[in-house]
């Protein structure tokens, strides 16, 4: 069974432009966060999503592939692949490590978050049409403050130290928010933005299908 991890805030509507009717597949859906609930329970609450026995194939976009390796170290999975993601803090542009540093995500209120994100996103996503970027930004809209604020804060205190053999790595060498500079050991997609996900679809499902076959 393949499961599916949406980015930050996201849901399924991220992953509309991949056929994936050849695939037993289901959609991660994201809980409501408890108050200051740790990374690592919440994957655990996650993984009462999965059916256990099958084998667990786990595909995760930016924000989804970091909550992916959390789940990998919690469930055993044949396989992990991660998309427009990181694989630690060592794969942060200068930018996110201080901010990480700083903490200035607990400075910044949370209306502002919410404004930067909307002011900023076509750029820093890379969207190529009026299409893609109405969808962005009602995701964007779409998403919880609460969970959002949560979110970022898990982001920017994760730091992982555990590398799996059964983990690729996908990456566009035009991402904005983790620059392919950054980035170690990943499979490279040529002027794929941090939206590739949806405007460089059928090159990401054939490397999909590649690896999973």
């Amino acid at each position: 069974m393949v499961y599916f991890i949406s980015g930050l805030g996201a849901d399924e509507r991220v992953f509309q432009f991949l056929d994936l009717s050849k695939i037993e597949h289901r959609f991660i859906k994201w809980n409501k966060p408890r108050k200051n609930e740790s990374l690592f329970n919440y994957c655990q609450e996650l993984t009462e999503q999965i059916d256990k026995t099958k084998e667990v194939i786990l595909i995760g976009i930016s924000f989804g592939g970091i909550i992916a390796q959390e789940i990998l170290k919690i469930l055993a999975c044949k396989k992990v692949i991660i998309i427009s993601s990181v694989k630690s803090k060592s794969e942060f542009s200068w930018q996110l490590k201080l901010a990480s540093r700083l903490q200035i995500h607990k400075i910044a209120p949370l209306w502002l978050l919410t404004l930067s994100n909307l002011l900023t996103a076509d750029y820093y996503f890379d969207t190529k049409s009026k299409e893609e970027s109405k969808l962005l930004h009602q995701i964007i809209k779409d998403t919880n403050p609460n969970f959002l604020v949560w979110a970022i804060h898990q982001i920017m205190n994760w730091d992982n130290d555990k590398h799996s053999e059964n983990l690729i790595h996908i990456h566009g060498t035009s991402d904005k928010i983790f620059p392919i500079k950054n980035i170690q050991n990943a499979i490279e997609i040529p002027n794929g933005g941090h939206f590739m996900i949806v405007n460089k679809a059928s090159q990401i499902e054939r490397l999909i299908f590649d690896s999973i076959k």
